[in-house]
């Protein structure tokens, strides 16, 4: 499992808002990226993405930095929601939204009206310790506020296990409702393109499965939805699903399935079609 986890944070969420030209043709969606057109040509790689956005929101979604299983510790989409929520009409800083055990949290206001957030060891309980800077600026627009974060060498480590983050964050609240939803920036997946995730959810558990639906801009293809039509397991050594299926609807209302047959390979089907793919 600790290879999976390395690999999935090694290949993070990449902002939403990314527009992207689709080889494949397509209708454009909310986020100006056309939506994808499935093809013999795209198929594979359509399969590939598809795949990227479960294990993305499976890490993000339902564990913490180390893939530790339990509601009551925090993800990075967590750490990410707390500190940008605190940037909300600023009624306190960054550093009130975390209690620390031990250790701490500091933040200082950076001349151009950013700020940079230090934690030091600061353990948020369960023996979880964050560790690192965070420089953070925000805008409000109406009735949200938007805060951009960069995480610079941010250790997360439980007992001997650490997982060193740099990467960037976008998060947007309501002012009013304090509902908050964050994307994350400019990673590469395993297969060296680069991808966009949005309207993240996630239901389930390492031993029953999980059940994802996520939005994902394919960086070649466009965008599109997948769903969860049978429960997906994480386990290979390759670190690729070892069974499970995900559904999609390209943007000419073709229905798309990629099943995943075991660490080896998947199949994507679509139209009467069935292609295996290998990793």
């Amino acid at each position: 499992m600790n290879s999976m986890i390395n690999y999935l944070f090694l290949c993070f969420f990449v902002i939403s808002a990314t527009a992207c030209s689709s080889s494949g043709g397509g209708d454009s969606d909310s986020n100006q990226a056309l939506a994808a057109r499935i093809n013999s040509g795209n198929a594979e790689q359509l399969g590939i993405a598809g795949t990227e956005a479960a294990k993305q929101a499976v890490q993000n979604q339902t564990a913490t930095a180390l893939g530790f299983r339990s509601s009551g510790k925090p993800s990075i989409d967590t750490i990410s929601s707390d500190l940008s929520k605190s940037f909300v009409g600023r009624t306190a800083n960054a550093a009130a939204s975390f209690t620390c055990v031990n250790g701490s949290v500091v933040e200082v206001t950076n001349p151009d009206g950013s700020a940079t957030v230090t934690f030091t060891m600061c353990d948020v309980g369960f023996g979880l310790v964050l560790d690192g800077i965070v420089n953070a600026s925000s805008s409000v627009s109406g009735n949200t506020t938007t805060v951009d974060l960069e995480y610079i060498d941010f250790t997360i480590s439980f007992g001997p296990d650490v997982i060193t983050i740099d990467l960037e964050a976008s998060c947007t609240t309501d002012n009013t409702t304090m509902e908050t939803s964050c994307t994350f920036p400019n990673v590469v997946g395993f297969d060296g393109r680069i991808y966009s995730f949005s309207e993240v959810t996630v239901l389930g558990d390492d031993f029953s499965g999980y059940t994802v639906s996520a939005t994902i801009v394919d960086p070649d293809h466009g965008s599109f939805s997948i769903v969860t039509t049978n429960p997906i397991l994480f386990g290979c050594v390759n670190e690729q699903p070892i069974s499970g299926e995900i559904q999609f609807t390209d943007g000419a209302g073709v229905l798309v399935t990629v099943t995943f047959n075991d660490c080896a390979s998947f199949t994507v089907s679509y139209s009467g079609t069935s292609e295996i793919y290998f990793w």
